[in-house]
């Protein structure tokens, strides 16, 4: 920001008022440009100032002097280059660049009628009346020039300067800046975490198998801590456990599953994979985490509303409730999301040397529900090849 001080009342903290001109008469030009032009030509205020300033040289300029009352005039200056860039958007480039003095009358046109424009948005912003009681000497009758800068796709900088008569400027208020960021409201900001409440080893028969209204239980975890992982970095949590999601379940299916899996035999399906519980979309204060780091017990009663998430290799099998069981987390199952049309069929091994059998995989007889979270869980990671066994 450029801001040269001349030796008048308005110019005292023109520092100050720079800021004015930034945000209203500078975004009101660049909305202007673009609606005029569909560009903004990357332009940006630069300068302000009460005499011609080093700015104005080195250049040639389209001037339009737009009379706003009998003693004031508003000039609008655009140099060679930018002058080339609004009409190269208009008209196309040409082999030879635009010049000043060799204008056509369509495109002198262009350029007043954009100058127009550019009036006529920031016109509301300027003073509507001169004082003629005042004393005329004290009369403040100079331009205050803003200067803008505009840099096109191959590094030319164009200038455009808008000579606005001071008595026309409305009273600009000293810029109040804005207040410096309080630390005290750190705890009040959010971040994202996971919340995982548990986790358990199951075999792929366990995870084949899973319909809704299963209940599974995490075997390694404790209803008075929780853990949390941000960004990578976990840590256990105390928690006040909430008594309402504690539930009893008789297990009657103990039995029917050794069965079934005494029937199945095969290796396949007694392969151990870990599975895991986490919380879905969880906000916590930044107050909550120095707490937590502190070892204070949080209270987190409000995350049960969330749906849970059990997982797989860090991919979404099931999402159900949290609810407890015997001192343990568990979830209840009320979406499933394992693909099991893509489940790779269960090998079977002879003792004799010969190749080895696949069998079909049982095609699955209640539909499952899409995975809301992306890919869904793959069986085939787990595929076993004759050379393994």
């Amino acid at each position: 920001m450029v801001a040269t001080q001349y030796n008048s009342d308005f110019s005292k903290d023109l520092g100050q008022k720079f800021y004015w001109f930034k945000r209203v008469i500078s975004q009101k030009t660049k909305e202007r440009i673009k609606e005029f032009f569909l560009s903004d030509f990357n332009l940006k205020i630069v300068g302000l100032s009460e005499k011609d300033n080093v700015l104005f040289s080195g250049e040639e300029y389209f001037v339009t002097r737009i009379k706003v009352n009998k003693e004031s005039d508003i000039f609008f200056r655009i140099s060679s280059k930018f002058m080339d860039s609004l009409l190269s958007s208009s008209l196309g480039d040409l082999s030879v660049p635009f010049r000043t003095d060799m204008l056509t009358e369509l495109e002198a046109k262009i350029l007043t009628s954009f100058n127009d424009f550019i009036y006529k948005g920031i016109a509301p912003f300027l003073s509507k009346e001169i004082d003629t009681l005042a004393d005329e000497s004290l009369i403040n009758r100079n331009l205050l020039h803003i200067t803008f800068l505009s840099l096109d796709d191959i590094g030319n900088v164009g200038k455009f300067i808008i000579s606005l008569p001071i008595n026309l400027l409305p009273e600009i208020r000293n810029f109040v800046p804005v207040q410096n960021f309080d630390m005290g409201s750190f705890p009040k900001y959010k971040v994202p975490v996971k919340i995982i409440t548990g986790k358990s080893e199951i075999t792929l028969y366990d995870v084949r198998n899973i319909e809704r209204g299963d209940i599974v239980v995490l075997e390694q975890s404790d209803i008075r801590t929780m853990k949390i992982d941000l960004m990578g970095q976990t840590t256990d949590f105390l928690i006040n456990p909430e008594t309402s999601i504690i539930t009893g379940v008789e297990n009657n299916n103990e039995e029917a599953e050794a069965n079934n899996m005494k029937q199945s035999g095969n290796m396949w399906d007694v392969i151990p994979v870990e599975i895991t519980a986490e919380f879905d979309s969880v906000t916590v204060t930044l107050g909550d985490l120095k707490a937590i780091s502190e070892g204070s017990i949080v209270d987190v009663g409000a995350i049960y509303e969330n749906k849970i998430f059990l997982k797989v290799e860090n991919k979404p099998i099931a999402s159900g409730e949290l609810i407890i069981i015997n001192d343990k987390y568990a979830v209840r199952v009320d979406e499933v999301y394992t693909d099991k049309s893509n489940q790779p069929a269960p090998q079977q091994q002879n003792m004799q040397p010969q190749p080895a059998q696949r069998q079909a995989a049982p095609r699955p007889q209640n539909p499952q529900q899409q995975n809301p979270n992306g890919e869904d869980f793959n069986y085939n990671n787990f595929d076993i090849e004759d050379e393994d066994i």
